[in-house]
């Protein structure tokens, strides 16, 4: 008896989940069909790929960053001018914000730290680090150098 109840339950079960199964259409999913009446031509393909090489597009240096770096084309820095770069950012503190999943713009702190990395580089204080690090061929972001113990 209870095999006979056990097997028509099961049964039921599987109608009704076959009968409440939604089909729904391809162009649903993924959008009507794309119309393929003519073939594209193997000329007209390398004649959209040689337009679209000459096109001027920049690299992606030149595309991130601030608005300050967009004047600054792409590998136009020195060593010495990048590493001092990153002495001042680490030394206002943004080493420590970067270090979070997301960087908290709103926070006081960051804006006093960023404020602080800003200032330190569109001044006097850049320079004199730039020079500090040519002078110095083991100054390398924030690596204590052998001459100075």
């Amino acid at each position: 008896m209870q095999v006979k109840s056990l097997l028509a339950l099961a049964a039921l079960a599987a109608t009704l989940g076959t009968a409440s199964a939604q089909t729904v259409p391809a162009e649903q999913w993924v959008g009507a069909p794309i119309a393929t009446t003519g073939a594209v031509k193997r000329a007209d393909v390398v004649a959209d790929l040689q337009r679209s090489a000459r096109s001027a597009s920049a690299p992606a240096e030149q595309w991130v960053g601030s608005q300050a770096s967009a004047g600054i084309a792409a590998g136009s820095l020195s060593r010495a001018e990048v590493v001092a770069d990153l002495n001042l950012w680490r030394r206002a503190g943004l080493e420590s914000a970067a270090l979070a999943d997301t960087v908290d713009s709103a926070n006081p702190r960051y804006a006093q730290q960023l404020a602080a990395y800003s200032h330190a580089r569109n001044s006097n204080v850049y320079t004199a680090e730039v020079q500090r690090v040519q002078g110095n061929a083991n100054a390398v972001a924030g690596t204590p150098s052998i001459n100075a113990q």
